[in-house]
């Protein structure tokens, strides 16, 4: 399935910045791409911001291919899904393309720019996302190469939360364990 983002109302192809306030360890400081939303239906997303090690090997790709697995949410964490995030300067739009992982994925050409291998992923159920929303517990952002395409996973989240504001930059600067300042 690919996707490209849509507006009015409907989040697919935006990314969530966890409101410093967030303090669920599955979502603390994390960026999510939202992959699929709909109101009737919830939604589903992908964090960005947690690459866990050691890259996954395809081996069986001409020429070998060596994929980052990243953290995809707390949602089945055993299941992998084989993701290709590419910018799409001229439209300023992601086109996102996932597919099932299973033993030999067949990778297709025009799908490897990008290419990321998520476990599990972050669900909302119908209205639980804009409820969240509406509560504060996310900013709204929209895609940008530097958000897809970023290996500065460190400070990526304190970098977008900063730019929300002087508020959110002081909040941003804390320290996850306040007593340790």
């Amino acid at each position: 399935m690919s996707h490209t983002p849509q507006r009015n109302g409907n989040l697919r192809g935006s990314i969530l910045a966890a409101h410093p306030s967030l303090t669920d360890p599955n979502f603390r400081r994390a960026l999510i791409f939202i992959a699929e939303h709909s109101e009737s239906e919830g939604a589903i997303g992908y964090v960005l911001n947690r690459p866990l090690a050691p890259p996954l090997e395809i081996t069986h790709q001409n020429p070998p291919l060596s994929v980052p697995v990243y953290y995809g949410g707390p949602v089945q964490p055993e299941a992998l899904v084989l993701a290709s995030l590419q910018w799409r300067t001229k439209q300023n739009v992601v086109v996102f393309h996932l597919q099932k992982f299973d033993n030999e994925p067949e990778i297709a050409q025009e799908w490897r720019d990008g290419l990321r291998v998520f476990a599990g992923y972050a669900g909302w159920s119908r209205n639980q996302l804009e409820h969240e929303i509406h509560k504060n517990s996310w900013l709204v952002l929209a895609p940008n190469h530097h958000l897809i395409k970023t290996q500065n996973h460190a400070t990526i989240w304190q970098d977008v939360v900063r730019q929300a504001g002087p508020l959110f930059a002081l909040l941003a600067s804390a320290p996850d364990d306040p007593s340790l300042n």
